[in-house]
C-alpha cells in the first residue's frame, strides 16, 4: 500500500485518485435513491451519511482497539459458558448421580436435555437476534442461564435437573450463533479465524483453572453436596459477569460507543471487501429458500453434526472414563488437565496459523488433519485392552482426542465468512447449531453405562465422524474451489474503479450466490 496523500481518499483499502468525501458520499445517497435501493443492509446508509477518508494507519489502530473490547469480552462469555457446560460432568464425578439418586440412563438424559432445549430455541434465537441488538440480546440469556444454573444447586432430584437443563439449552442458545454474527459485523475475512480461534480457545483456557476450582469446591465441608456448590458458585459468577455486559458489549460497528463518530465510519467501510454486510433486521423468504437449497450450506450443517458425534468422547463421558480405569475422584478430576491444555494449545496454535498468509487457501486441509489425531485416539480406546498394564497408553488417547476440537473453531470461521445475506447467515446459523443440537443430544446415548468404562459403542461412533467428516470437507473444498474458479473467469479483464458501485455491492445485502464479485475462503 502506498503512503498517505492528501490527494487521495482511502476506503477498504483502495486508493481513489482525486476523489472526496463530499462526492463519494452525495453520490452514493443520490444512487440510493434513484435506484430505489430498499432493505439494503444498515451499512450501504450508514456510509452514504458518514463516509470518511482514511489511511491505512487509521484503519490498523480502529481494527486493534474492536480487538481490544470484543476479543476479551467474547473469550470470558465463551469459556463461562463451556465452564457452566462442564459442571454437569464433574458433578457426575463428584456424587450427583449417587445423591441425586438418577437410575440407568438418566445421567445421559441429563446431557441430552441440554441440547434439545437448545435446539428448541434454535431459530427463535436467531430471529431475535436479528430483529433486535445481539450484544443485548446475549446479555439478557447469559444472565438468564446464570439464574438458572444458580437455581440447580437446590436440585436434589432428578425431574428438577432435568427442567433446569432444558432451559440451560434455551438460554445458552444464541451465544455461539451470536458471536459469529458479531465476528463477521465486525473484523474482515481475512481476519475473522485468528479472532474465531482467539475466543473460541476458551474451550480449552477455561478448562484449566476450572479443573482446579471444581477440585477444590470438592473439598467444601457443609450441609449441601459439592455438586450443589458446582452450581452456585458458577452460577453466581455468570450472573456478575452478565451485569457488566449491558455496558461493555457492543451491538454494532454502527452505534458502539468505544469508538469516535470517525472511527465508526472505518470501522464500517473497512468491511466493504468482505461482501457480507453488517446487519438486516429484514427477515427475507427468498434467501431462506436459497439457504435451504444451497449444498455448500448443507455440507457445513452435516460437517458441525458430525464433528459433535465426538464431543461425549472429549468432555462429558471423560471423566467417568478415567474414573472407571481404576483412579479416584480427585485423580479423575485432576487427569483431565492434561486433556483441557491440548484443547487450548490447539486452538491457539490453529489461530496463530490462520495469521499466516501461508495458511490462506488451506483452512478446510487444517479441518481434514485435525481429525487425524481423534482417528488414531479411537483406534487405540477400540483395539487396546483395557487393563491396568495399559492404562498409560488408554490416558494417552483421551488426552489426544480434544485436539479436534481446533477444527469446530474453523469450522466457525468458514459459516462466518462464505455465508452472505443476513437472513441466509442467520437461518444457515440455526441450521448450523441445529446439527451440533441434535448431534450432541444422540452422541450421549451411544455411551451406554452397560459399557463403561470401556464405552464401545460410543468409540466406534466417534470414529466413525472423524472419517465422515474429512470426506465431506473434502466435497466442500471441491465445490468452493470450482465456483471461484468460475466466478474469475467471469471476471477476466473486468476492472471497477467505481467506488460507489463496489459499496452498493458489497452493502446491498446480497447473498453469496447472488454477488458474484464474492469468493470462498478455502
Amino acid at each position: 500500500m502506498a503512503s498517505y496523500s492528501p490527494d487521495k481518499a482511502y476506503t477498504s483499502g483502495v486508493e481513489i485518485e482525486n476523489a472526496t468525501v463530499a462526492t463519494t458520499g452525495e453520490h452514493l445517497t443520490a444512487v440510493i435513491a434513484e435506484e430505489k435501493i430498499h432493505n439494503a443492509d444498515d451499512a450501504l446508509q450508514f456510509v452514504a451519511e458518514h463516509f470518511v477518508q482514511f489511511t491505512p494507519e487509521e484503519e490498523r489502530s480502529v481494527r486493534r482497539k474492536i480487538d481490544w473490547r470484543l476479543v476479551p469480552i467474547m473469550l470470558v462469555v465463551n469459556g463461562i459458558q463451556f465452564v457452566d457446560k462442564l459442571t454437569i460432568s464433574y458433578a457426575a464425578t463428584y456424587g450427583l448421580i449417587k445423591e441425586a439418586h438418577l437410575k440407568g440412563q438418566q445421567f445421559s438424559t441429563l446431557i441430552t436435555l441440554f441440547y434439545v432445549g437448545y435446539l428448541v430455541a434454535q431459530y427463535p434465537a436467531n430471529y431475535i437476534m436479528q430483529r433486535y441488538p445481539v450484544g443485548k440480546v446475549i446479555t439478557i440469556a447469559f444472565l438468564l442461564w446464570g439464574i438458572t444454573l444458580a437455581t440447580m444447586g437446590s436440585a436434589t432430584k432428578f425431574s428438577t435437573l432435568a427442567a433446569a437443563r432444558f432451559f440451560l439449552g434455551v438460554f445458552e442458545s444464541c451465544v455461539n450463533p451470536g458471536f459469529i454474527l458479531i465476528t463477521s459485523s465486525w473484523w474482515k475475512r481475512e481476519e475473522q479465524m485468528a479472532r474465531i480461534g482467539f475466543w473460541y480457545s476458551a474451550n480449552g483456557l477455561f478448562g484449566l483453572p476450572a479443573v482446579m476450582i471444581f477440585y477444590g469446591i470438592a473439598h467444601i465441608k457443609s450441609s449441601l453436596y459439592p455438586y450443589q456448590w458446582m452450581f452456585i458458585i458458577f452460577g453466581v459468577l455468570t450472573i456478575i459477569i452478565g451485569i457488566s455486559l449491558w455496558w461493555t458489549m457492543p451491538d454494532s460497528p454502527t452505534n458502539a460507543r468505544f469508538l469516535t463518530e470517525r472511527e465508526r465510519a472505518i470501522a464500517v467501510e473497512r468491511l466493504s471487501s468482505n461482501k457480507t454486510g453488517i446487519k438486516n433486521a429484514q427477515h427475507k423468504p427468498s434467501q431462506i429458500i436459497e439457504c435451504l437449497t444451497d449444498v455448500k450450506v448443507w455440507l457445513l450443517v452435516f460437517g458441525i453434526f458430525w464433528h459433535n458425534m465426538t464431543n461425549s468422547l472429549q468432555t462429558n463421558f471423560l471423566g467417568l472414563i478415567l474414573k472407571g480405569y481404576g483412579y479416584s475422584t480427585y485423580e479423575a478430576v485432576l487427569f483431565n488437565l492434561p486433556a483441557s491444555a491440548v484443547a487450548a494449545a490447539a486452538i491457539l496454535l490453529i489461530s496463530l496459523l490462520n495469521r499466516s498468509r501461508h495458511i490462506e487457501g488451506r483452512r478446510i486441509f487444517l479441518i481434514m488433519a485435525l481429525y487425524l489425531p481423534g482417528i488414531m485416539a479411537c483406534a487405540i480406546l477400540y483395539v487396546v485392552p483395557l487393563k491396568r498394564s495399559n492404562r498409560a497408553i488408554h490416558l494417552f488417547a483421551v488426552w489426544s482426542v480434544p485436539a479436534v476440537a481446533a477444527a469446530a473453531g474453523v469450522q466457525y470461521s468458514l459459516l462466518a465468512s462464505n455465508v452472505a445475506g443476513y437472513t441466509k447467515k442467520t437461518i444457515a446459523g440455526a441450521m448450523f447449531f441445529a446439527a451440533y443440537c441434535v448431534a450432541n443430544i444422540v452422541t450421549p446415548q451411544t455411551f451406554l453405562a452397560s459399557q463403561a468404562p470401556k464405552y464401545t459403542t460410543g468409540v466406534i461412533v466417534t470414529l466413525s465422524a472423524f472419517c465422515i467428516n474429512i470426506a465431506l470437507f473434502a466435497i466442500l473444498y471441491v465445490l468452493y474451489r470450482a465456483e471461484n474458479a468460475k466466478r474469475n473467469r467471469l471476471d477476466e479483464g473486468e476492472v471497477s474503479l467505481d467506488q460507489t458501485v463496489d459499496l452498493i455491492d458489497s452493502f446491498s445485502d446480497l447473498t453469496d450466490k447472488q454477488n458474484k464479485k464474492m469468493r470462498y475462503k478455502l
